[in-house]
């Protein structure tokens, strides 16, 4: 199989590659999927009022500003759970396919730090990578796309 040699070619590459596509795909599903001038204005709001709170002594005040920062961070969530519901299953399927795919090609560690440390072991597999990869990937194509 394809996807086999090249993850037996170069683990460390084919992971790379792997979650460079997949958060790509993930964060341009994201941006054209939520109301982004909506969403920033909504997280603007949100970053003056925890500002404002921060000096507020007076209680009616405080659960003002409490009940806006509430229905502001409903408001966001609703943005934001309409194309996490889109890309849950195909990413849950492309995960256990890499899954297999990894399992497949029987590769261990792909990042390995020469020492046994507690819970972690002697080094990180394809999921260890995959998730420091993507969020090294998240941040780039966040800027790319002005996201």
């Amino acid at each position: 199989m394809f996807i086999t040699d090249f993850i037996q070619w170069s683990p460390l590459v084919s992971i790379i590659l792997f979650s460079a596509i997949i958060t790509f795909v993930l964060t341009w599903a994201y941006k054209k999927l939520i109301n982004y001038p909506r969403y920033k204005e909504v997280n603007d709001r949100q970053k003056v009022l925890r500002k404002e709170m921060k000096g507020l002594k007076d209680p009616e005040k405080l659960a003002k500003i409490q009940t806006e920062m509430m229905d502001l961070s409903m408001e966001s969530l609703k943005m934001t759970f309409k194309p996490m519901m889109i890309t849950f299953i195909p990413l849950l399927i492309v995960y256990a396919l890499l899954g297999k795919a990894y399992t497949g090609a029987a590769i261990g560690n792909i990042i390995a730090w020469g020492v046994k440390l507690p819970i972690v072991g002697t080094g990180g597999g394809w999921l260890f990578c995959y998730i420091l990869f993507s969020l090294i990937f998240n941040m780039i194509f966040r800027k790319l796309l002005k996201f």
